[in-house]
């Protein structure tokens, strides 16, 4: 038997690898998996500490803020656009199972962020049919899913002949699709990230993002139960992580929530599920799962902003 990776060396570049499955459950298609790596500990006392200095209210210990402290920063926060204490608050993610089309698009947030992601030029992708993120709106098209298969088969047929015959890595991969999946760590602060999440959640983006946003507010909710603690009075922070994860109108909610309107009114904008009401200022009416949980919240054709006539 051969050892593990003595296969490599028979490719057209020592730097080769084979890439290790996505996690997922036996027999289930590959879904966005978000894990929470590390994160500035005790996130409120550091806002907090970064609040008070507003005042001219210096804190020279976070063993010194009390738990109310804490909780008054998180709401004075939500009431000012001097937010720049969110910087403070640093979370690095492990994002799996997304797409590159979805990673081209995050990686363009170049404020308050860096990224290391699975190269594609030395990866090499075994198993394509099981690693590629199937969209929504193929998933529940028996037709469409037919169509998809095949290609996929055949792609995966060509791709795995030329990494074989010798073709590098990197040549190769000139025929995977956009669907394939990677991961990609993610570093960024919460001002950066609730800035994101404003844009993204928007039903105007794809769907792949909610996906994954989901996977991120359940991740820093987890972060806390994994034995997180600090030296000092406060030794149990898990309340905090999973006050931080809670959708409120300036962290994990479609901007429209921030603006009190939608903010994508244009001809060539989307349709959207929500819009109405939101326009109407009724938004103890929108459950969030209309806007998170839904694939096709964006692209219904239902609301009268889209019946006007189009130009020539």
């Amino acid at each position: 038997m051969e050892e593990p990776g003595t296969d490599i060396v028979k490719w057209a570049d020592e730097a080769m690898y084979e890439s290790q499955p996505m996690l997922k459950k036996e027999g289930a298609r590959v879904t966005p998996r978000v894990f929470l790596l590390n994160a500035t500990p005790d996130p409120l006392g550091t806002l907090a500490a970064d609040m008070r200095m507003y005042r001219g209210d210096p804190v020279y210990s976070l063993d010194a803020i009390t738990d109310e402290q804490r909780r008054w920063a998180w709401d004075e926060l939500s009431k000012t656009k001097l937010n720049t204490p969110l910087d403070g608050v640093q979370l690095k993610f492990m994002i799996e199972a997304v797409t590159r089309s979805f990673t081209h698009q995050m990686v363009r947030q170049r404020v308050g962020a860096y990224y290391v992601q699975e190269s594609l030029r030395f990866a090499v992708k075994r198993g394509l049919a099981d690693e590629v993120a199937v969209p929504p709106s193929i998933a529940s098209d028996e037709t469409a899913m037919i169509l998809w298969s095949k290609m996929i088969e055949n792609i995966e047929a060509a791709y795995n002949g030329l990494v074989d015959a010798g073709i590098p890595a990197e040549d190769a991969r000139g025929l995977l699709p956009h669907a394939t999946t990677t991961r990609i760590i993610y570093t960024t602060n919460l001002r950066a990230l609730f800035d994101v999440a404003g844009n993204r959640l928007c039903t105007q983006a794809q769907f792949e993002w909610r996906a994954v946003f989901i996977g991120v507010m359940s991740a820093i909710k987890e972060y806390g139960r994994v034995s997180r603690s600090f030296v000092g009075e406060f030794a149990d922070d898990r309340w905090q992580w999973e006050l931080i994860a809670e959708p409120k109108a300036y962290t994990f909610t479609p901007i429209c929530y921030r603006l009190g309107h939608c903010a994508f009114m244009s001809m060539l904008d989307r349709g959207c599920s929500i819009r109405e009401r939101v326009n109407e200022g009724r938004f103890a009416d929108i459950h969030p799962e209309e806007w998170m949980a839904d694939p096709m919240a964006g692209v219904t054709m239902t609301d009268k902003y889209r019946n006007q006539p189009r130009p020539e």
